[in-house]
């Protein structure tokens, strides 16, 4: 009994010594540890302002590098352009979306005076417009800012420019998020050859030549002239502008007689190849600048088919190069016979729609044409035999006229710049009209042209058994590969004739129509037969298209037996 007690007690001194001696312990530890905690907290803090601090060094050493690069390359630049010289685009770019624009006309001049500027303003914010044309350089080839380009300064066009706070301008019109489109006139330019008489063109007398007026025009073909107007260009586009609109991208008018007395120089390029060129050239070196191309053409080229005014423009050559082809449809522009007219000016409506639709037609057959945007009158032409009133009335009919060709937006042209209030719609408004049309040719299955797909066939096989090959190719959905330099040519190689054709049954596969078609071919006095040959019919640049069949084709274009064709049928 001693004996367990004297091995409790010593268990239990055991006990109360392993435990105090583990407490110590445990205090020690604790302490220590904290300690030790503190400082590898400390160090970590360390640790992170020093990568931090790394960080910060390698990003200041990479934006130095950055600048130092955009330096040299702004250097070489200078070298390269000389006193046509325009800084280098921001690298960070800022959005700028397409817009519908729906704009009015506004020279230097205007903006430049308070009151009329300011009441421009209003209109615009209390209407459908939402955009405005802004005379970058003039017709008279004036800036309407000061320039800080050197070759502008050099010859002069600075003088009198009207708008001496343009950032301030542009600034406010972003704010009240209105479209600025910065207007250059290019090839009239009557100042440019005053001081570089060697960039204008020449008489082949010798000689500065001038139109009737005594008017200086500039050398299409001098590529100097590009390196200026692009130089507006660019330093327009760093301003703010967020459109270039090229105006008078064009030889003088009545080619006939000019060209009797003008020396374009032997360099093998048709006017309209070079002013293609041109806007090549332009979109090439805009390509950083941030801003969308535009060029205003003039309406009759819409309807007539190749440089046939000998002026440099052709539809297809320039709606490729561009964002957006704006043909000039004043109706006084046109004259007496036009579209049936006898005095188009007085026949808004008939005049807009004719020119509309062929400038339709023309788009429709190119990959990726600029969208159509026209200059509508906003003047009375009092000088036009017949000539009626341009008020609000002939304005709006203008404009809900393209609307109805599914065309919303537009820009109204006044010299003066004088604009009627009550021909404008609120923009909301504007915008269920907008809708209601296009529900409505949706609904319909109606293309932009008001057709049907079975019009469109219809049309399509017409202009087939006529050789019509303006409307064919319109009306061809071939993907592009033939356009207006070769279509008419295949055409003629054609050595099959439609005979009679007949429209079977159709059925739709997603967003195409489907027709079936009989159809009797001559060739050679023979008749070939084909049967239920398959054409499709879908949408190409907003109008319904065709595509035959691979077999109408070739019995069309080739020459294969008859009885190939009939055993193939059978």
């Amino acid at each position: 009994m001693k004996k367990n007690t004297a091995i409790s007690v010593v268990l239990f001194v055991l006990l109360v010594f392993s435990l105090f001696i583990s407490g110590c312990a445990k205090d020690l530890y604790a302490t220590g540890g904290s300690n030790e905690q503190q400082v590898e907290e400390k160090s970590q803090e360390e640790i992170q302002k020093e990568l931090e601090a790394e960080e910060e060094r390698r990003r200041l050493e990479e934006e130095e590098k950055k600048r130092q690069e955009r330096e040299k390359k702004e250097q070489a630049l200078k070298e390269e352009l000389g006193p046509f010289y325009v800084p280098l685009p921001p690298e960070e770019k800022t959005d700028n979306p397409r817009v519908k624009a729906r704009g009015i006309y506004l020279t230097g001049n205007t903006v430049d005076l308070e009151n009329r500027y300011s009441q421009l303003l209003e209109l615009i914010e209390t209407t459908e417009l939402n955009a405005m044309v802004i005379d970058v350089k003039n017709d008279h080839g004036l800036m309407s800012y000061p320039s800080e380009i050197e070759i502008v300064e050099q010859v002069q066009a600075n003088r009198k420019a009207p708008i001496k706070g343009i950032k301030e301008v542009i600034e406010d019109l972003k704010k009240r998020n209105i479209y600025p489109i910065a207007r250059i006139v290019v090839f009239k330019d009557p100042n440019l050859p005053e001081h570089r008489p060697e960039w204008a063109l020449q008489k082949k007398t010798g000689g500065v030549w001038r139109d009737k007026n005594g008017v200086a025009w500039v050398n299409p073909y001098e590529k100097k002239v590009w390196d200026y107007n692009i130089a507006i260009a660019k330093e327009a586009a760093l301003l703010g502008f967020r459109e270039i609109q090229f105006d008078y991208i064009r030889f003088p008018e009545n080619a006939k007689r000019v060209d009797q007395v003008v020396n374009y120089g032997d360099n093998g390029v048709s006017k309209d190849e070079i002013i293609e060129k041109f806007l090549e050239y332009a979109r090439e070196q805009l390509k950083g600048y941030n801003v969308h191309i535009a060029a205003d053409v003039f309406g009759v080229i819409a309807t007539s088919w190749g440089d046939s005014d000998k002026i440099g423009q052709t539809w297809e050559r320039m709606t490729s190069k561009l964002d957006y082809i704006c043909p000039m449809i004043y109706p006084s522009h046109y004259g007496p016979g036009y579209f049936g007219f006898r005095v188009p000016d007085a026949n808004p409506v008939g005049t807009i729609k004719a020119a509309l639709t062929d400038s339709i037609k023309r788009n429709a057959s190119i990959k990726n044409p600029g969208i159509i945007r026209p200059w509508l009158q906003g003047f009375t032409a009092s000088w036009v035999p017949g000539n009626i009133s341009y008020g609000a009335e002939e304005i709006r009919v203008q404009i809900d006229t393209a609307l109805a060709l599914g065309i919303d937006e537009y820009l109204i042209w006044n010299a003066s710049n004088r604009y009627i209030k009550e021909a404008f719609r609120p923009e909301e408004e504007f915008k269920i009209k907008v809708e209601k049309l296009k529900k409505l040719r949706e609904e319909n299955g109606l293309d932009v042209l008001g057709k049907t797909t079975l019009q469109a066939i219809e049309d399509f096989l017409r202009a087939f058994s006529k050789k019509d090959w303006r409307e064919a190719l319109v009306l061809h959905a071939n993907n592009f590969t033939m356009g207006y330099e070769n279509y008419k040519d295949w055409v003629d190689s054609w050595t099959g004739k439609i005979s009679t054709y007949e429209i079977k049954a159709n059925s739709t596969s997603g967003e195409k129509t489907i027709y079936e078609v009989d159809l009797n071919i001559i060739r050679d006095k023979d008749t070939i037969k084909l049967k239920g040959q398959k054409f499709e019919v879908y949408k190409e640049n907003n109008i319904w298209k065709v595509k035959p069949s691979n077999d109408f084709l070739k019995v069309l274009t080739e020459k294969p037996s008859v009885e190939e064709v009939q055993k193939n049928q059978n």
